[in-house]
């Protein structure tokens, strides 16, 4: 009986080994943001620097470096981009650059099949620049990339110790959001004034193809009358300083509620009948400035 217990307490004790698993030295990191209609992969292994001095000693000056560690970093994306004014293509690539004091090299290699350094090959860079290196607010213990956005486009941030480097990343959406609204939106192709509304919305929020907006929201006036259409019509026209414009479509807004009493509770109308005379004051402002 006690060779049985002893054997098994052995037994018990060979399986926790073999299920005991070490902590990665370096854990493997990811990101994947939507950015504009492009999505952006990155995948990579993230060392700690464990109060040791990362750069000039650890990762030495001047030398070609995989960008984490381990495999290096792969960064993929699933639609044509633009870096440092040069269009990639769809695809992933490895990441690799080269630190210094005052500015860094990046480096994209079309090679995503690299492991560390092992095989790297300097023909198959599709893109190298520079781009300067930060201090960073911040300390960070383990090496860290992430993306930021910046309206349809990024800024990818590599930080590590005190460290932090960025550059930007153009996607091509805004260039396919204008085509698109130019040969559908505004053909008449489309009919859906929620659509076209959502459409001068984005481009009222982003600040831009402000005409462009003025166009759509027209257009879904045309086709439906509601109020939120009348209102960013109104908001379009004092952005761009069409102050009298924006007066006449806020009357028009006015007469709009006055005329669809069954589309209005009594309270909902005092809350616009308040809200339009809040803009009817400031526009009449506007103008006589």
């Amino acid at each position: 009986m006690k060779v049985y217990l002893l054997l098994l307490l052995t037994l018990s004790a060979v399986g926790l080994v073999a299920q005991t698993e070490f902590p990665s030295l370096s854990p493997k990191g990811s990101i994947e943001q939507k950015v504009g209609i492009t999505t952006i992969s990155i995948a990579y292994e993230r060392p700690i620097a464990r109060g040791r001095t990362i750069f000039g000693e650890l990762i030495p000056y001047g030398k070609l470096w995989r960008t984490g560690a381990g495999n290096g970093t792969k960064i993929k994306f699933d639609d044509a981009v633009v870096i440092d004014d040069t269009v990639l293509p769809a695809g992933q690539y490895s990441l690799f650059t080269i630190p210094d004091k005052q500015e860094w090299t990046i480096i994209l290699n079309s090679d995503p099949t690299i492991y560390g350094l092992e095989g790297y090959d300097k023909t198959k860079d599709v893109i190298r620049f520079k781009t300067k290196a930060n201090i960073s607010n911040r300390y960070y213990e383990s090496f860290t990339i992430d993306i930021d956005l910046v309206a349809a486009n990024a800024e990818l941030n590599i930080s590590w110790e005190n460290t932090r480097v960025t550059f930007e990343i153009k996607t091509q959406t805004d260039k396919r959001l204008m085509k698109m609204v130019k040969e559908e939106y505004l053909s008449g192709n489309v009919e859906d004034p929620d659509l076209l509304a959502v459409g001068a919305d984005y481009y009222y929020f982003l600040n831009t193809e402000l005409e462009t907006a003025l166009k759509l929201i027209s257009r879904a006036i045309d086709l439906r009358k509601v109020s939120w259409f009348y209102n960013l019509k109104i908001d379009l026209l004092t952005k761009r300083k069409q102050y009298k414009e924006a007066l006449k479509t806020l009357k028009t807004a006015i007469d709009f509620v006055k005329t669809n009493p069954e589309n209005w509770t009594d309270e909902r109308r005092l809350m616009v009948s308040e809200a339009h005379a809040i803009k009817m004051k400031d526009l009449l402002s506007k103008i006589k400035n």
